[in-house]
């Protein structure tokens, strides 16, 4: 059973909630505070098994959660400020010393996130006014814009975890940083924002609209370079450690890289078409059956200098239609290659007999003219 370290200060803030003074409530709180801050010291460095030191924490995170959220909702919360503040001083104890048992998923108070927004409002004002003035693109300034207005104006209305508001206040920091006036601000706020693994869905939309305007006018061969260079380029940065946006995301060099596969794939298909279409193909007034029993008498007497069929069929696929096909494909040249019959070898046969015929006429008159003497002596008997 977990031990409730801030059980008797529950118990004083429910009985000075009804009484009129709250000076003894003042004093004991002050020593319990102190009890905490002990009593979690020894159980950190006590025998504890991790699994129970993430169990214990993690439960005292909940209860004071739980204690002021109950603060803010009472009648009168203003009366509670110094309470609250005792009870952020725990969560930051908790957060700077216990960081590996600190449940970062967990919500946020109301005042936890006033603080840090009260604490990051100059900045992020500064921040909004130079990406306004600068030459940074509307399609990210106006996403940033959107995710500050989000985490400064819905203070109490829409729950955040630690994780985002400590990636906000992360962000921010970095982002005081950026000179938006420069020529490459929009280049350095990217990369920095890639870096940080800023996988807001706003941002992932932008880089691809991004990339497709800038392969809009190239060609084929020219555009899937790019590509290739942009895919490398979102490689090549480097993450931050347990730094992210939406944790149930996948990060947004993935997401983009992921996409930008596709669209390399795409390219490779587009521009393979191109040189298939560039490339007329030879008719031939023979059947798909024919070709392949031609084609394997030139295979079977080496004529080919690869023993590859598959190449073989695919390219005569690639540069020649049949009779009756437009379009042969590898599949049938190797069907028909595989059962030849007798049928189809005996007009083959009758094709190979007048080309040596042809030949004979042509390079070979003497031996041709007595052939045919021959044949004609032999049909006249």
């Amino acid at each position: 059973m977990l031990k409730n370290e801030l059980q008797e200060i529950e118990e004083i803030l429910i009985e000075q909630s009804y009484s009129d003074s709250n000076t003894i409530a003042q004093t004991d709180l002050k020593i319990r505070f102190g009890q905490i801050y002990q009593a979690w010291e020894e159980v950190l460095f006590s025998n504890m098994p991790e699994s129970s030191l993430v169990r214990y924490f993690h439960y005292h995170i909940e209860i004071i959660l739980n204690i002021s959220s109950r603060l803010s909702l009472s009648p009168n919360p203003e009366r509670y400020f110094n309470h609250q503040n005792e009870l952020l001083t725990l969560i930051d104890h908790l957060r700077k010393y216990c960081s590996n048992y600190f449940n970062e998923d967990a919500v946020a108070p109301v005042m936890y996130h006033q603080r840090l927004v009260s604490r990051l409002s100059e900045n992020i004002n500064a921040i909004q006014e130079r990406l306004e003035s600068g030459g940074i693109d509307t399609a990210l300034t106006a996403c940033l814009s959107r995710w500050f207005h989000l985490v400064s104006e819905h203070i109490g209305t829409k729950g955040f975890s630690f994780r985002s508001l400590h990636y906000f206040e992360y962000i921010i920091d970095q982002l005081s940083e950026v000179d938006g006036l420069s020529t490459d601000a929009e280049t350095s706020l990217v990369s920095l924002l890639v870096r940080s693994n800023f996988n807001n869905l706003s941002f992932f939309v932008y880089l691809q609209d991004t990339i497709r305007n800038s392969a809009e006018y190239l060609d084929k061969a020219a555009r899937l370079d790019y590509l290739i260079k942009q895919k490398a380029l979102m490689m090549s940065y480097p993450e931050v450690k347990n730094c992210v946006y939406d944790p149930a995301w996948p990060s947004i060099k993935t997401m983009i890289t992921d996409w930008l596969q596709e669209e390399i794939m795409l390219a490779e298909k587009s521009l393979a078409n191109k040189d298939q279409v560039a490339v007329s193909k030879i008719p031939l007034e023979m059947s798909v059956a024919h070709l392949s029993c031609l084609v394997r008498l030139l295979y079977e007497e080496s004529v080919f200098a690869t023993q590859n069929l598959q190449f073989i069929f695919k390219s005569i696929a690639g540069h020649y239609q049949s009779k009756r096909q437009a379009v042969i494909s590898p599949g049938s040249l190797s069907k028909e290659f595989y059962s030849i019959n007798q049928h189809t070898a005996a007009r083959v046969r009758d094709l190979l007999q007048r080309m040596v015929q042809r030949i004979n006429g042509s390079f070979f008159p003497v031996v041709f003219a007595v052939n045919a003497i021959i044949l004609s002596y032999l049909n006249s008997c």
